[in-house]
């Protein structure tokens, strides 16, 4: 399935707010983690029903509910119907090739952006889109799979002297952008290390093997520039939202988290233009061992032409040709073309051509 562009022909006909599934089934089945925290204690429960979810909602406590695998529509619209969640929100969950985004709804904020992953065997960056809504009092996450790169966030969210666990939604919410945008630098990084050794290699040997590889970088650089880029403009929204879920002492830490995408951004202009670069660097390298061929080519056939013109003349067929009965003529015709041959080497050695 490309990464560049949809198939939205399930939805051709259908109604706004019509819930249909968009994307790859990543997962045999959805299931729903639950985990509670305030400053005085956290609880984490897995495999929940969804039926069940309204009773872990306490005033006094933080509620993140996280669901792994959103094909099963049933799921999504039960979720969506316990929250209050709007259709036309249902509707961008299911769709996994939903553009980065930020919404503001009456009573939550809805985002969306992706979480990437580098296959160093294939050498490819995989995708999986995440939606956060940020309600009063809980945070719901839809994420394709159940791999993420909220680990860090979790433990933390156990130790009870950790500043996540005093505070609300909203900064859970940006805690785990921050944990998705410091892993698109560590992909950045890992990537650009080996663009960074592409260009000693071309530098040292700029074979043919080497120009698929160049557009191979470009393929996932440009797909990097086209994820990346959106989530800024998301994380820029959520830092000015009008909406009284943020809470002001969470202000500080997202624009902390617009540098820090900020960078990532840039980082990827900069590997782009490198890459246009290695691009040149390897047409060079081709033109310059071509020339250095052709030049090579040029010298032998210079230095035979004058060969081929001294053995034109003797190959001719006239009868009286004196020189043909000299005893030593064969010798003398060998010796003048040896000669001829070492002063085109040594002149052309002296020019610096050879």
């Amino acid at each position: 399935m490309s990464r560049f562009s949809s198939d939205s022909t399930e939805k051709l006909g259908k109604a706004p707010g019509a819930l249909v599934f968009l994307g790859e089934q990543k997962e045999e089945r959805s299931s729903i983690e639950v985990i509670t925290y305030n400053p005085d204690q956290t609880a984490r429960h897995k495999e929940v029903p969804v039926v069940e979810l309204q009773s872990f909602m306490d005033p006094g406590s933080t509620c993140w509910v996280n669901l792994s695998g959103i094909h099963d529509l049933e799921v999504i619209k039960k979720v969506g119907e316990t929250f209050d969640l709007h259709v036309l929100l249902q509707e961008d969950i299911a769709n996994t090739y939903q553009r980065p985004k930020y919404e503001e709804f009456e009573e939550h904020i809805f985002l969306v952006l992706k979480m990437l992953r580098y296959d160093k065997n294939e050498n490819r960056i995989e995708h999986e889109q995440l939606c956060l809504v940020v309600g009063e009092g809980y945070l719901l996450t839809f994420q394709e799979t159940r791999e993420d790169v909220f680990d860090a966030i979790r433990e933390r969210l156990i130790r009870p002297t950790t500043k996540i666990r005093y505070r609300k939604s909203d900064y859970l919410a940006y805690a785990l952008m921050d944990a998705v945008a410091d892993n698109y630098i560590v992909i950045i990084e890992q990537f650009g290390e080996r663009i960074e050794n592409l260009e000693e290699e071309l530098i040292a040997d700029p074979r043919p093997g080497l120009l698929e590889t160049i557009y191979a970088y470009k393929r996932e650089i440009n797909f990097l520039r086209k994820t990346i880029r959106p989530v800024r403009e998301l994380v820029i929204e959520y830092e000015k939202a009008e909406s009284d879920l943020l809470e002001e002492q969470t202000v500080p830490y997202v624009k902390d988290l617009v540098d820090h995408v900020t960078y990532a951004a840039e980082a990827i202009e900069t590997y782009q233009v490198m890459l246009n670069d290695l691009l040149n660097l390897y047409q060079t390298g081709v033109d310059n061992r071509l020339n250095e061929i052709v030049r090579v080519l040029t010298i032998f056939s210079v230095i035979f032409i004058p060969l081929t013109f001294i053995a034109g003349i003797y190959g001719t067929n006239f009868k009286y040709f004196p020189e043909l009965e000299y005893r030593y003529a064969y010798p003398v015709f060998w010796t003048l073309l040896v000669i001829v041959a070492v002063v085109m080497v040594i002149y052309f050695r002296r020019k610096k051509w050879l």
